[in-house]
């Protein structure tokens, strides 16, 4: 029995100096208290549609610490190799941030007409807006990210190696682990709880409000962020099979557990601790124009509340925080595949590879929403844009909710009292990757060694910004690094010249030197390029997070050579802005391509490689390899 026990320990510093550090944002004219309530002076963020975005980015000084603990116990025991173990880590994370002093965005969208409520690749110009300073969206945060996060990870794992006959060999195994949910030094975290009835449901009409913040460690709240995800058993089994001489076989299923958001980390959804001014530019879903840049936030700043205002914290805003029952997402793998050497040396391979991923995240940060307006509602038509009085104006809440008026829209949504509402990398994303691959390769023989592999595969998932959070289904594509057909060779051929070889066996010291022990290396990729993603503007009015172009059903794929279509690669008149409807058929197929790309190189031998550099220095500078490249690009149907 072999017991092995290792202890690390890691430590990573994160320091990032934005270039406009020390830039008073009001010397652009904007207002004086910006400069103060922003938590470093820099550069704001302004974003034109159209034109070169200005700004942004944060300012950081962090600390990442990790201990880590391994300790594994192994043992032969007739056909059995057995082993045992437990892997364990402490993180320890030391976040602070400063996000850009205020975030401005702007759009053609008041400025194009005649209609305002149907979306126009042409009409209205994005300087425009900003010259009239009617801006699309934006905000100021307040105490962007200040955490001191700690969890523990453990891990305990036995597997199985059993020779079972000569030619039959089993791989068996589970894993069990698990992540201790998060805590914060000073307690400065809180989580989303959907059926809490609200503080605001004595408001007329409005009796079965609900939805807020939990604070941790308040009114006896637990400390951990998370309830936790403890019946992570991970199987694995796979088999090794001699057919003959020639042939094996072999086979696997692996169940693996991924990192999960349960871990320290910095992106902890701390409101309370911060403050997100949203600018409200406008009450009618993008009509009629609301705050203008001279003044984005006319209601003034406050400090940072902490837990003080409970259930209210972030209320007529965005507001991002997890979920209390987020689980830990995992992946399913799978494979069969047959090696069979043929004559010649010649190595071949073929075999089938799947991947399944489940729970993965289905919005990371921002590309999902629980307050997205139920798709029934389009039926109102421009009624919800419409302006009605406000019912809760007068209790002190901000955003879109400090006005004696407010959209229709905004209090039809599930939780009236907020903007949107993130929970962090919350469960629901699905993923799978299928693949058909095949490899050959030949031995070094006679001067000639070569291979090659082809995959043919298609790999799914769902996006992570949706455009309909209640049905994740209309998300589902191939990814942006979807290549489903992929070959590449590879190949070396030493020439026959110089001493001990088929011709000048007998040729001189120079003579070999000149011409003897080179080689021919050749690589070549043929492949599908990646899809291509089409955009369009939202204008949808469900507070969607995002909308994607329809599409007629027709390709959007030209053929001919790529270099005389530069002008117009593929065809965009298959596509077209989306109608406020959710039901149409949106653009999941797009135009590719596919590439090839060959490299032949001439190099001396690694058997003669020491006299040849010796001859180049001695001769002055000279490359000792010569390369040749050719690439070429054309379309391919979807």
């Amino acid at each position: 029995m072999i017991w092995t026990t290792r202890l690390g320990f890691a430590r990573n510093k994160f320091l990032y100096e934005n270039n406009g550090l020390g830039f008073l944002p009001s010397s652009l004219g904007l207002p004086k208290d910006i400069d103060t309530t922003a938590d470093r002076a820099m550069f704001p963020t302004i974003s034109v549609g159209g034109e070169r975005s200005l700004g942004g980015g944060d300012h950081r000084q962090s600390g990442f610490n990790s201990w880590s603990l391994l300790s594994n116990l192994a043992r032969v025991t007739g056909k059995h190799s057995l082993k045992a173990g437990h892997e364990g880590r402490l993180l320890l994370i030391n976040v602070w941030e400063a996000r850009n002093a205020g975030a401005f965005s702007f759009t053609a969208e008041f400025t194009q007409g005649p209609n305002p409520t149907v979306a126009s690749a042409t009409a209205g110009y994005g300087f425009a807006s900003f010259r009239l300073g009617t801006g699309s969206s934006g905000n100021l945060l307040q105490g962007w990210k200040n955490v001191a996060a700690s969890s523990t990870y453990h891990a305990f794992y036995l597997q199985d190696d059993w020779r079972v006959t000569s030619k039959l060999t089993l791989n068996l195994g589970v894993r069990f682990d698990f992540d201790v949910p998060r805590t914060e030094r000073y307690n400065r975290m809180n989580w989303f709880d959907q059926s809490i009835p609200s503080v605001l449901a004595s408001t007329p009409g409005y009796s079965n409000m609900t939805g807020g913040v939990i604070f941790v460690r308040v009114d006896g709240n637990p400390r951990k962020q998370y309830d936790g995800d403890y019946n992570n058993f991970a199987p694995r089994i796979g088999l090794a099979y001699q057919v003959n001489s020639k042939t094996v076989i072999r086979a696997g299923f692996a169940q693996l557990f991924g990192p999960t958001s349960m871990a320290a980390q910095g992106t902890v959804g701390p409101y309370g601790f911060r403050n997100d001014y949203t600018w409200v530019t406008s009450l009618d879903n993008g009509l009629t124009p609301q705050n203008y840049l001279g003044n984005p936030f006319p209601n003034g700043f406050r400090a940072l509340p902490g837990a003080a205002d409970g259930l209210l914290t972030g209320t007529g805003g965005t507001l991002e925080a997890p979920l209390r029952n987020t689980v830990t997402p995992y992946t399913m793998q799978w494979n069969l595949t047959v090696q069979r050497e043929l004559p010649g040396r010649v190595l071949f391979e073929a075999g089938y590879i799947g991947n399944g991923g489940r729970q993965q995240s289905r919005g990371g940060e921002g590309g999902f929403t629980l307050n997205q307006l139920d798709a029934r509602y389009l039926a109102l038509g421009t009624q919800l844009n419409q302006t009605v009085p406000n019912p809760f104006f007068g209790k002190g809440l901000g955003g879109v909710l400090a006005n004696s008026t407010v959209a229709q829209s905004q209090l039809l949504r599930p939780y009236p009292q907020f903007g949107d509402i993130h929970p962090l990398f919350s469960n629901g994303g699905n993923t799978s990757y299928h693949a058909l691959q095949t490899t050959f390769s030949k031995r070094y023989a006679q001067g000639v060694t070569f291979e090659g592999n082809y995959t043919f595969s298609k790999h799914l998932a769902h996006d992570e910004s949706h455009m309909d959070s209640y049905n994740l289904a209309l998300s589902k594509a191939v990814t942006s690094n979807h290549i489903p057909h992929r070959f590449v060779f590879s190949g070396v051929y030493e020439l026959p010249f110089g001493k001990g070889r088929q011709f000048g066996s007998s040729m001189s010291r120079l003579a070999d030197l000149a011409v003897g022990g080179w080689q021919v290396n050749g690589i070549i990729t043929i492949q599908s390029g990646a899809p291509l993603s089409i955009t369009a503007t939202n204008n949808i009015g469900l507070y969607t997070k995002s909308a994607r172009a329809n599409n007629n059903g027709t390709s959007a794929a030209k053929s001919g050579d790529v270099r005389d279509r530069m002008a117009a690669y593929f065809d965009p008149s298959v596509f077209s802005h989306r109608h406020p409807s959710l039901s149409e058929t949106s653009a999941s197929g797009s135009p590719t391509c596919s590439a090839i790309t060959a490299t032949i190189s001439i190099s001396p031998s690694s058997s003669n490689s020491r006299w040849w550099r010796r001859f180049a220095c001695s001769s002055g500078p000279r490359p000792s390899t010569l390369s040749i490249a050719y690439s070429s690009a054309a379309s391919t149907p979807l």
